[in-house]
């Protein structure tokens, strides 16, 4: 199979080469020009493709000529607002509709969610003024217009790696000690996307990606703070504040085996 990935970084770059290891031929952009020979080492053929918001690059038109187009680029909010990421999506359906794409794996985020405090699913509403965040749920109103089959994944906290949950609290004051974590692992989303396109026809068009079981926030940084040897964060009042619990079904519906049950094995 053809696969195209928009967006070859932190989990772009190592679920490319997965994909080229099982066989798939793999094109995957990066906005870098210093980057080209790094995604060409891991096997798959580099394109530079920028949105800003409107399309730029090198011969970028390949990328749509493709089996499967998985957008993997998150919103920039330190940078950006929520209107250019949304453009940044809208220029990206032109270019799906142009060359007919067939199959389009979107990967989206929890944060579509609002803070009910209570489960939520994916059938849950987005709520701007409880903290769904407007970038997220406009980029996923522009691409459900493509007429190519879809599949919007909402992952979670994306960790593993060089991201470790707590790190960056370590030694410092925060609260929420006692709500429920949305991690998951990266190689579980790889694993994920890879057992997607096994699959001929996707019975979804939404799927939300966390691990199955969670912890608190307390039981998780503590944890990696042993495991990774940096400070415990300093726990402080109130112990929980606004959150959610995010289910998933992927484990069901693929019949897939997480390799990270839970984040405290991260």
């Amino acid at each position: 199979m053809k696969i195209s990935i928009v967006g070859c970084g932190w989990l772009g770059l190592p679920l490319g080469k997965q994909l080229v290891a099982e066989g798939h031929k793999v094109i995957g952009s990066t906005t870098r020009q210093e980057k080209l020979e790094q995604i060409k080492g891991g096997g798959i053929q580099p394109v530079l493709f920028k949105l800003q918001p409107m399309p730029f690059g090198i011969e970028f038109n390949q990328l749509f000529n493709t089996d499967c187009l998985v957008i993997n680029i998150p919103p920039n909010q330190k940078v950006n607002d929520a209107t250019f990421y949304e453009e940044q999506i809208k220029y990206l359906k032109y270019l799906i509709k142009q060359f007919n794409v067939p199959r389009v794996i979107f990967i989206s985020s929890t944060s579509f969610y609002p803070n009910t405090n209570a489960e939520v699913n994916e059938n849950t509403a987005y709520d701007f003024d409880n903290g769904s965040k407007k970038g997220v749920v406009q980029a996923e109103k522009q691409i459900r217009e493509v007429k190519s089959e879809l599949m919007v994944l909402r992952c979670g906290g994306l960790m593993g790696a060089d991201r470790i949950a707590g790190s960056r609290f370590a030694g410092k004051a925060t609260k929420g000690a006692a709500i429920p974590v949305n991690y998951i692992h990266r190689d579980d989303v790889i694993g994920i996307i890879s057992k997607l396109l096994e699959v001929k026809h996707w019975k979804s068009e939404t799927l939300n990606l966390v691990c199955p079981q969670h912890s608190t926030r307390k039981e998780v940084h503590e944890a990696m703070a042993e495991k990774h040897a940096f400070e415990k964060p300093i726990w402080t009042e109130p112990t929980t504040i606004p959150h959610k619990k995010v289910s998933s079904q992927i484990a069901k519906i693929l019949d897939y085996d997480f390799k990270y049950e839970s984040p405290l094995g991260f």
